[in-house]
């Protein structure tokens, strides 16, 4: 289809040369204009997504030996945030590998999986509207690791932070 289309725009060159380019230059400079405004929006919201934050630490002392993990979520953009979801990444001291057992999640499609509209793929998460500025903890259960770690020697860190805005 595309060799259609080109070799029909090579003929106009040929017949209307002046017209033809004419077209050609509004056509690309429009399509231009729209990629711009496209890299500007998601740029936008990109700046957006980095300015919630989510910070994870090991605390069964503040949370509960049930639900050890205390997670701070701080809304630092200038728009109200309806839900926030992330996974988790856990190493283990002087490695890189990351130890959480991901069968211990059972709708959990893996370790980078980003899709932010998926719960399957991000099993922490919360609904909480959290209003610009506003910071907002909570503790969830820490998921199983493979192998026998003291909390010492374990580095718990957020990935893959998603935030839907009103």
């Amino acid at each position: 289809m595309i060799w259609a289309v080109t070799i029909a725009i090579i003929v106009l060159l040929f017949i209307y040369p002046k017209q033809t380019g004419i077209l050609l230059f509004v056509l690309l400079f429009g399509i231009g204009i729209v990629a711009l405004i496209d890299y500007l929006v998601s740029s936008q919201k990109e700046k957006e997504q980095k300015l919630v934050s989510v910070a994870v630490s090991y605390d069964p002392i503040s949370c509960s030996k049930d639900s050890p993990l205390f997670f701070r979520i701080r809304n630092g953009s200038k728009k109200i945030v309806n839900k926030v979801s992330w996974n988790i990444i856990v190493t283990a001291k002087g490695s890189s590998s990351n130890i959480v057992d991901y069968e211990s999640f059972p709708n959990y499609q893996g370790e980078y999986s980003t899709g932010p509209h998926s719960e399957a793929s991000t099993p922490f998460s919360t609904d909480k509207i959290l209003n610009p500025g506003e910071l907002f903890s909570a503790c969830y259960k820490a998921p199983l690791i493979r192998g026998k770690l003291s909390p010492q020697n374990i580095f718990w860190k957020v990935s893959n932070k998603y935030s839907e805005f009103q």
